[in-house]
């Protein structure tokens, strides 16, 4: 078919002036992205930057000029919070790392054996442990203060240590369990033909390949533990011994006023245990929840 000299010209000044326009879509369609993506974080990091600047002002600095920046700064929140709140986050930390490394390690060697083993009414029984994820714990609340209170660990260290590590378990599990369903069997079998035990195993192939979801699980039973509020408050009544949660309400003066600006630099003080376990399992902890999550 002929085509003339004058069409090949104008097909020819037309293909820049749509490649133009489909350049300029993408390029708007780009900036709505980051304005949206930009206005979303924005509105994330304004209650912390409300919580930062607050934690720097008086009390009376807070109720005249509420958005306003902290003139003069009172640095002194930040000692006279840490005074108060050291020994709350203390014992957060500590019962927050001992129950996750009990929740590791039964969540490990449970997860192993759903994963690899054979035995009557497994399937069933794993049924079983999914199926207590579906009950609320707050309908548990009051036969778990009466049946710790019976054994006598309630007002004790234990009974936060212990709760957290039954309560993460079946979770732990649950990821244990899938993520090890899919290691190789072939690498188990010949260890065990070379002469391993079951035992060496399980701590030099299992335990290795699983630290990404073990990492993720130590993080998410941390903050957990870290952040609970109504298990301590109701079986803890020594304040030596309770957590960093129930401990923030502390900050009343007398007549019932509250140093709030006190009260937010202890907010940010408490936060620093949670950010400096994200800051170093980060990477763990997302490939953990990409890799292990998501394996059936």
């Amino acid at each position: 078919m002929y085509s003339s000299p004058a069409a090949d010209t104008l097909d020819a000044r037309s293909e820049p002036k749509q490649g133009n326009k489909l350049g300029l879509k993408a390029t708007i369609s780009q900036i709505i992205i980051i304005v949206l993506l930009g206005l979303l974080v924005f509105l994330t990091l304004v209650p912390i930057l409300f919580m930062l600047f607050s934690s720097l002002k008086s009390n009376s600095q807070i109720m005249g000029n509420f958005w306003g920046m902290p003139a003069p700064i009172k640095w002194s929140n930040y000692s006279e919070a840490f005074l108060t709140v050291w020994r709350f986050m203390l014992n957060s930390v500590g019962y927050a790392v001992a129950a996750s490394i009990l929740v590791m390690m039964l969540s490990a060697i449970s997860g192993y054996i759903f994963a690899k083993k054979t035995f009557p009414g497994k399937e069933l029984l794993f049924l079983l442990m999914l199926g207590m994820m579906m009950v609320p714990g707050v309908l548990t609340l009051i036969p778990s203060y009466v049946l710790y209170d019976s054994m006598g660990l309630t007002n004790t260290p234990w009974v936060i240590i212990i709760a957290g590590a039954a309560g993460g378990q079946i979770f732990g599990t649950f990821l244990c369990r899938s993520y090890m369903a899919g290691l190789p069997s072939e690498l188990f079998e010949a260890a065990r033909i070379d002469g391993s035990t079951e035992v060496g195993v399980f701590f030099k192939i299992v335990i290795p390949l699983s630290l990404p979801i073990l990492a993720t699980l130590f993080i998410m039973q941390s903050v957990g533990v870290y952040n609970d509020y109504i298990w301590p408050l109701l079986t803890i009544q020594d304040r030596d011994l309770q957590v960093i949660a129930v401990g923030l309400t502390s900050f009343t003066k007398q007549f019932g006023i509250v140093d709030m600006g006190m009260q937010f630099s202890a907010y940010a003080i408490s936060s620093v245990p949670l950010l400096l376990i994200f800051s170093f399992g980060m990477k763990y902890y997302i490939q953990g929840m990409t890799q292990g999550a998501l394996k059936m």
